[in-house]
């Protein structure tokens, strides 16, 4: 024991000088701490400054409940939209208009043919014939592209047509 006592006073200036670095380099790591701190607090916000832990459990709660809220409003809105798409395949989507001249004694291609058709080629058809003593108005109906009556050159014509 005696020998240790000796060696420590004849280093005594060494260890002096060791524990005062470590006691410099444990001063510069909290003072380094210290400023993370400080930062970290002015970036919280002043709701979680002042509040507790059950103050921030329920801020928490709070907001995970309204997460949930939107996710369902989301879901909704998925929903309706996939409904829209469904109405909107069955909507106009093609339109298709000839003019022409139905008969010899009149020029001017004043009689048409106006094809209204949905996504799926399903719509009307509709012909108007243009003559000098009277006129004539035809709707034919067509579902997926076929009409069950016949159809005339002009009115295959519009129906081709996509003229959206």
């Amino acid at each position: 024991m005696h020998q240790i006592f000796q060696f420590l006073s004849i280093n005594e200036s060494y260890f002096l000088f060791g524990l005062s670095a470590l006691s410099l380099i444990l001063l510069i790591c909290v003072f380094s701490l210290s400023r993370r701190l400080g930062k970290a607090n002015k970036r919280r916000s002043p709701q979680v400054a002042s509040a507790g832990v059950e103050d921030i459990a329920e801020a928490l709660a709070e907001q995970s409940n309204a997460l949930t809220n939107l996710q369902m409003q989301l879901n909704e809105v998925n929903a309706n939209q996939k409904k829209l798409v469904e109405a909107v395949s069955k909507c106009l989507q093609t339109t298709g208009i000839v003019r022409f001249n139905a008969f010899d004694d009149v020029g001017g291609e004043q009689s048409f043919a106006f094809a209204l058709l949905d996504k799926d080629d399903t719509g009307v058809v509709i012909s108007s014939l243009y003559g000098r003593q009277d006129s004539r108005v035809y709707v034919k109906s067509i579902n997926r592209g076929q009409c069950e009556r016949a159809l005339s050159e002009e009115e295959r014509k519009a129906i081709s047509l996509r003229n959206n």
